[in-house]
């Protein structure tokens, strides 16, 4: 069995090398990132309302579109706490429900700025059934939160249900994870309570 083990063990490694290599690649794609402003990270399934609530807490202003995969690189914004830079906030693109070897090289860009920059998190979901991938639906949505959740278990972390219009007229929606901020950008609902966690979240990246 030795020889099997050896070659498992080599495909393993080259696996991983591979992975790192593709993380490397994706880094190189993103904008001049600031190393002393503390990030804000925000992480979803295409079309869930990252990109508007983006815009809504900075001075980003990625694409908006009700289509996937809008956001086709990384945007950068700020946010400011009383005429004082706070830190910046990062869209990504959408992450579907797959294993990483599925993964389009939008999607290794978000994983990247996760495995590499130190940064809180935003989840963002839209379980109202409007994301329109069924690989967005809302239980595979919930599937890739708790996969990252257990990956980064010490990061700050900010879930919230995008569209929350949307979210109270659906058909049964499945329920938001424990402490979520429902969040409508069309409604204004939510923002200032998404705005205060993102600031306490920036504060402790700082730290």
């Amino acid at each position: 069995h030795g020889p099997a083990i050896e070659r498992e063990l080599a495909g393993r490694g080259r696996r991983a090398l591979e992975e790192l290599r593709g993380h490397q690649r994706a880094l190189r794609r993103i904008p001049t990132v600031s190393l002393r402003a503390p990030t804000l990270v925000l992480v979803g399934a295409p079309n869930v309302g990252k990109s508007t609530l983006v815009r809504a807490l900075s001075t980003g202003e990625p694409e908006v579109g009700n289509y996937a995969f809008t956001t086709r690189g990384v945007s950068l914004g700020h946010v400011y706490d009383g005429g004082a830079l706070a830190g910046q906030v990062m869209d990504t693109p959408g992450l579907l429900d797959r294993d990483a070897a599925a993964r389009n090289a939008m999607e290794d860009l978000t994983m990247a700025t996760m495995d590499h920059l130190p940064s809180a998190v935003v989840f963002v979901c839209d379980l109202s059934g409007h994301a329109g991938e069924r690989t967005s639906s809302p239980d595979a949505q919930l599937a890739v939160r708790d996969a990252l959740r257990a990956r980064f278990p010490r990061r700050p972390w900010i879930d919230v249900v995008s569209k929350a219009d949307l979210y109270d007229a659906a058909d049964a929606p499945p329920p938001p994870p424990d402490g979520a901020l429902l969040v409508s950008v069309r409604q204004g609902r939510g923002l200032p309570e998404l705005r205060a966690a993102v600031l306490d979240a920036l504060a402790v990246v700082r730290r």
